[in-house]
């Protein structure tokens, strides 16, 4: 009986230490957050480092073996008659798994929003408030739409998926220039090995700070490929909410010298504000299809069929499973994807009383 209780012991120190984690992130965030966000993103960039030369995701092929691990210590222990020591270590292993996540990337989800790190204000926006920046992301997609290059049958050409991975470093270099706060991202961006399993699961990508390996799946929509790289990377700086890390990428896939990276943030941009302006006045969204061009209405009409194709049960329990995580960090679930709507308008009218028009 030695194990199974050494191995409970171990399970309880290290869930103690989180909970304690999680209550002076949650309580005293002043203090946490004075030096927790930097420690996180140094960690993130030196296990990104150490990962970063291999060129597949190195937590796909530790989560296979410790699947097939844990099926063949259970049999094994079925045999032996030692049932209570595999359940207790494998317990303990979990939560010593959760307790590292927590620590290293985790409590990011408590941290001080992006608004408050770069001074871009939100508030309550009117319909019409909301109407004019989806017309404006609109106007700005559809020009972008007609610069991209294209196959012969019109859809969008990419380049191949480590040059994405460079330019979207890149365009977070650009973006640094401006905020430090968003610079040395993952040095890299690596196609996933389950990629297909991961879009019947409604997962474009994914980001695991125990190896620091940002990974997104290559059977994503490919106008959308670009955009969720950048979201990604924007992890690896330590921003853990997905609607603030769908902002930084817009901001990044924006600041990128190449078209496609700008085609795919802008066109991100207004499918986010269009979807918003849909569900509270569906009339007034579809009369922004007269700003968009012939491109960026068949750019979307393929999105939409492409993705019909993964949904299903799979894709509804996965994102189950997602929105009780994200809940977790006092987000409202996957719908909370749309609060990137406020900074998105907040954007736009940043940018228009600057007088700029980008």
């Amino acid at each position: 009986m030695f194990k199974p209780v050494r191995n409970l012991i171990g399970a309880a120190v290290a869930a103690a230490l989180a909970a304690a984690a999680v209550g002076l992130a949650r309580f005293m965030p002043a203090f946490w957050f004075s030096f927790y966000t930097d420690f996180s993103r140094s960690a993130m960039r030196a296990l990104g480092a150490a990962f970063g030369w291999v060129p597949f995701p190195v937590w796909e092929i530790l989560l296979a073996l410790l699947i097939l691990g844990a099926i063949a210590g259970l049999i094994y222990a079925l045999r032996k008659r030692r049932i209570l020591g595999f359940l207790t270590g494998l317990l303990e292993l979990l939560v010593v798994l959760a307790a590292l996540f927590i620590g290293l990337w985790g409590l990011n989800g408590f941290a001080p929003s992006i608004g408050e790190q770069t001074g871009l204000e939100t508030r309550a926006y009117t319909v019409e408030e909301l109407r004019q920046a989806a017309a404006w992301y609109a106007r700005q997609a559809s020009e972008y739409s007609k610069l991209v290059e294209r196959d012969e049958a019109g859809a969008v050409a990419l380049p191949e998926f480590a040059r994405m991975s460079d330019l979207a470093v890149e365009a977070y270099g650009r973006l640094a220039e401006d905020n430090a706060r968003f610079a040395d991202p993952a040095p890299r961006v690596k196609p996933l090995l389950g990629g297909k399993a991961f879009a019947y699961m409604g997962t474009t990508g994914i980001f695991v700070c125990l190896t620091g390996e940002a990974g997104v799946s290559e059977e994503t929509f490919p106008l959308s490929q670009p955009f969720t790289i950048c979201h990604e990377l924007g992890h690896s700086l330590a921003v853990a909410r997905e609607d603030e890390a769908n902002y930084l990428a817009f901001l990044a896939c924006r600041a990128s010298g190449d078209p496609l990276f700008r085609y795919s943030g802008w066109y991100s941009a207004y499918i986010y504000c269009f979807n918003a302006l849909y569900a509270e006045k569906p009339a007034a969204a579809r009369g922004l299809w007269e700003l968009c061009s012939e491109e960026l209405i068949r750019d979307t009409n393929v999105h939409v069929e492409h993705n019909r194709q993964y949904e299903g049960k799979v894709q509804e329990a996965a994102q189950a499973v997602n929105n009780a995580y994200i809940k977790t960090f006092d987000e409202a679930g996957v719908k909370s994807y749309g609060l990137v709507v406020d900074y998105l308008i907040a954007e736009y009218f940043a940018s228009h009383s600057e007088g700029g028009t980008q």
